[in-house]
C-alpha cells in the first residue's frame, strides 16, 4: 500500500466538503465533567452524550434532503454552487468562481458532467462512494469523542444555550487515525439544551499531533478550526460555516498546509426520494436562485472571517 493513500484518509476528513468533517468531530463529548452547583454532572453528562447520538444519526439518516448553495474557499481562490442532496449523493450546478461568473470554459466543464451524470451508473457510484467515504471517516471521529476530553460547564448564553470548555483526556487511546487529532485539541462547545444538537465549535491544537508515529505526518500546535450549524425553520439542523487552518509536515520533510473555508445557506427542502437523475434535471431546469443569496452567504462568510 502506498504511504499516501492513509494520508489522504486522514486529511480528505479534515476538509471534507460536506457536513464537515470537524464539524462534527467535536460535538461536544468528554470525558470527565465539572460544573456549578445546581448542574448535576450526570445530567450533563447524558446531555453530551445524546449530542453525539444525535450529530451520528443526522449524518447516518438524514430527516429530509435539501438544495443549498455553498462557496468553498481555498487560499488560491474561490468556487460556489448551488447543491442537491440526495439518498443517492450530491450534485452541483456551478454559479461563481471567485466571486465572479464562470468563464465559458467553467461552465461548460460543469454542464458536461451534469449532462453525463444521469446515465452514467458507474459514475454515481464513484461519486456516492467517495461522499460516503468522507462521512464515514467523520462519523469514525464521533465514535471516539466520548472518551476523547475532559470539559467543564461554562455557562449560557441569553438563549440558553449551554457553553462547555474542554481539553484532551490524557487517557485518551484513538480507535483510528481520524481520531488522532482529537489528542491535540482544545476549546469551547456550544450546545442547543432543548434539541441536544451543537451550535458551534471553536477549537485549537494546544500541542503537535503526530500520526504515524510522526513519520507519516504532524500537525502543528495552533491548528485551529471554527464551525457553526443553526436551525432551519422546519426543526433540522444545517452547517453554515467551517474554517479548518492547519500546518505541519508531511513523510517528515514535506510541508503540510491545510486551508479551508467553507460557507453555506439558503436551505431549501426537496422531495426525500430524489434519485440524480432527478436531482440534475431539477438543477438544470429550474436555474432560479432564492432571493438576496449573495448577500446572505456573504453575510456569514463576513462573520467568520472576524473570528
Amino acid at each position: 500500500m502506498k504511504t499516501d493513500v492513509p494520508l489522504q484518509f486522514v486529511f480528505r476528513g479534515l476538509a471534507a466538503l460536506s457536513f464537515a468533517v470537524f464539524s462534527m468531530v467535536l460535538a461536544g463529548i468528554a470525558a470527565a465533567v465539572q460544573n456549578p452547583p445546581g448542574l448535576p454532572a450526570s445530567s450533563i453528562h447524558q446531555m453530551v452524550k445524546n449530542v453525539a447520538w444525535n450529530e451520528l444519526q443526522a449524518s447516518e439518516h438524514p430527516a429530509h434532503y435539501y438544495q443549498f448553495i455553498e462557496r468553498d474557499i481555498f487560499p488560491d481562490g474561490s468556487s460556489t454552487t448551488d447543491r442537491i442532496a440526495t439518498p443517492h449523493g450530491e450534485v452541483d450546478r456551478l454559479l461563481e468562481v471567485n466571486n465572479a461568473p464562470p468563464s465559458p470554459q467553467q461552465l461548460q466543464a460543469n454542464q458536461q458532467l451534469l449532462a453525463r451524470l444521469p446515465g452514467d451508473t458507474q459514475l454515481q457510484k464513484s461519486r456516492f462512494k467517495d461522499q460516503q467515504s468522507n462521512r464515514l471517516r467523520r462519523d469514525n471521529v464521533i465514535k471516539d469523542i466520548p472518551n476523547a476530553f475532559i470539559y467543564t460547564y461554562a455557562g449560557r448564553d441569553p438563549k440558553g444555550r449551554i457553553m462547555l470548555k474542554f481539553r484532551p483526556a490524557p487517557d485518551f487511546q484513538p480507535s483510528s487515525r481520524q481520531s488522532l487529532i482529537l489528542e491535540g485539541m482544545a476549546g469551547e462547545l456550544w450546545v442547543d439544551p432543548s434539541t441536544q444538537r451543537m451550535v458551534k465549535i471553536d477549537g485549537t491544537l494546544i500541542k503537535d499531533v503526530k500520526i504515524g508515529w510522526g513519520f507519516l505526518a504532524r500537525l502543528n500546535k495552533g491548528g485551529t478550526f471554527l464551525m457553526e450549524q443553526s436551525q432551519g425553520p422546519d426543526g433540522v439542523w444545517h452547517q453554515k460555516l467551517l474554517s479548518v487552518h492547519f500546518d505541519g509536515t508531511v513523510l517528515i520533510f514535506k510541508p503540510l498546509h491545510i486551508r479551508v473555508k467553507q460557507v453555506r445557506c439558503c436551505f431549501e427542502r426537496v422531495p426525500d426520494g430524489l434519485s440524480i437523475q432527478e436531482a440534475v434535471h431539477l438543477l438544470r431546469t429550474h436555474p432560479d436562485l432564492p432571493s438576496n443569496w449573495q448577500t446572505r452567504l456573504n453575510a456569514i462568510q463576513k462573520s467568520f472571517a472576524s473570528n
